[in-house]
């Protein structure tokens, strides 16, 4: 059987092809051994040395976009194109979080407008239209009297998800809850958990109480056409069963029949796993849950993204004083459960090994500044003065220096978050999104494991990009803003 060519090789046998130079020329002019660029680009050595992969494409001349092709093919070669998808994949997911509050959706006021005459006549629907139409308006009856919205659809079913993000303001008094089936090889491509976590991520900001659970399966099983009529909607008064199509559907209204099929939801729910917890972090509730948080987690390797100076851990008694803001309710209790969280948060990863990944710019107008954008204008009575900022800086290199924090300054163009984000991964057992926004201010904790690992690879491999400072260049570069900022 002959052996397939890889990716990488392929590519550059084709450009050196199509730009008319021979081996021999172009080893001479990158400066590569011709017989290790023969056995490069014929694939009998693998390259993974990217400097000499850095002076192939700069002889070959190649285009932004062939450079791109080259560097894809590189990256597939060296870690499999599973992984390769993967960290796209987690990529993709974080670049849909800079805009997130950007796509939100007006509420649809709830208070009357829906025919429930006619939908009470209806039994078999059919048309997608009609389906859709009936959906929702089950949907904004359930927002309009509270109560629960139980969900047996996958998250990539649209119609469901959108009626609910249009009407989430009046869900404010309804849990829903939604079992998702997630696929334990993770998909043919390895990405298929990754974009159900993508979609929940949004209902999640989108919807208050909102519970997601799931189970292993397989999704087109269950979902495909083999299954009549594999969805549920069901509330207190109702309940949809819905076609794989999504063409056909019964409406119940016939009291057990609901009672029967919402028991047979919550047994499923009963089989099922939590895949997302949120909780709101305002009114001392951070600090309250991270208070827990820290004595479960092991921090013996731990990832963060966070688009400021990281230094929550390093704040003392005085400084959470000083600056949280007095007119916040419970500000006294508040207070304590900082204080409490943040000394906790010190001695928990003090015996450990964390690594921050922060975003240049971000860091910068901190250190100017005062301003912790990262956290709603409400908490602070006041920017943090410059002398509190070099104590924070102070402190944070002191631990640097200690070797169990460190600290990756990421340039603009590639830090992939907001400030409105931060992620805390702790490897195999949790990730945390949290999530600030005028005057939303949640937390959501992620277990299932293909979503941590995907994740935990994605911020290891992020931390020694080539456009990454390391802890020398990252505490060199503070130091250059303490000087020059805060002297």
């Amino acid at each position: 059987m002959v052996k397939k060519m890889s990716v990488l090789s392929e590519k550059l046998k084709y450009f050196i092809e199509q730009k008319g130079l021979s081996i021999a020329n172009l080893a001479k002019r990158s400066g590569i051994e011709r017989s290790t660029l023969y056995q490069y680009i014929n694939d009998r050595r693998p390259l993974q040395n990217r400097t000499q992969l850095e002076a192939i494409m700069l002889e070959l001349h190649l285009t932004p976009d062939e450079r791109e092709e080259v560097l894809e093919a590189y990256e597939i070669t060296r870690i499999g194109v599973k992984n390769y998808n993967r960290r796209r994949k987690v990529r993709e997911i974080l670049e849909s979080l800079l805009t997130l509050e950007e796509g939100n959706t007006e509420t649809v006021k709830t208070g009357g407008g829906i025919n429930l005459p006619e939908m009470e006549n209806k039994g078999l629907i059919r048309g997608e239209l009609e389906v859709n139409r009936v959906v929702h308006q089950v949907i904004q009856e359930t927002a309009r009297r509270g109560g629960q919205l139980k969900l047996l659809v996958q998250p990539d079913y649209e119609l469901v998800m959108e009626s609910l993000m249009l009407v989430k303001g009046g869900l404010e008094d309804t849990k829903v809850t939604q079992i998702i089936c997630l696929e334990p090889d993770s998909g043919q491509d390895g990405c298929s958990n990754l974009e159900s976590i993508r979609r929940v991520l949004r209902y999640g900001i989108g919807i208050r109480c909102y519970e997601p659970r799931y189970y292993y399966g397989k999704a087109k099983e269950h979902y495909g056409s083999m299954s009549v009529l594999p969805y549920l909607i069901a509330t207190d008064r109702y309940a949809i069963q819905i076609a794989s199509d999504r063409k056909v559907a019964i409406l119940h209204k016939d009291p057990k029949t609901v009672e029967y099929l919402k028991g047979v939801f919550d047994k499923m729910c009963q089989q099922s796993r939590l895949l997302m917890v949120s909780i709101d972090g305002f009114g001392g509730e951070q600090a309250k849950w991270g208070s827990e948080y820290i004595r479960t987690v092991n921090f013996s390797n731990s990832y963060e993204m966070c688009s400021g100076l990281c230094s929550v851990q390093f704040w003392d008694e005085r400084m959470i004083r000083k600056y949280m803001n007095r007119n916040i309710p419970g500000y006294e209790v508040m207070v304590d459960k900082y204080i409490a969280y943040t000394a906790g948060l010190y001695q928990a990863k003090r015996q450990g090994h964390t690594t921050v990944l922060m975003n240049t710019a971000f860091v910068e107008e901190f250190i100017q500044t005062g301003v912790f954008r990262e956290y709603p204008e409400i908490f602070f009575s006041e920017p943090v003065s410059p002398e509190d900022r070099r104590e924070l800086i102070e402190r944070i290199l002191k631990a640097v220096d200690e070797g169990w924090y460190h600290i990756r300054m990421v340039p603009m163009e590639d830090f992939l978050l907001s400030y409105h984000w931060e992620i805390l991964m702790n490897q195999g057992s949790g990730m945390l999104f949290q999530y600030a926004f005028e005057n939303q201010f949640r937390i959501f904790q992620i277990e299932e494991k293909d979503i941590l690992d995907a994740v935990f690879d994605f911020l290891e491999n992020t931390a020694v990009g080539p456009n990454v400072l390391d802890d020398r260049q990252s505490a060199k570069l503070l130091r250059k803003w303490e000087k020059q900022y805060l002297t």
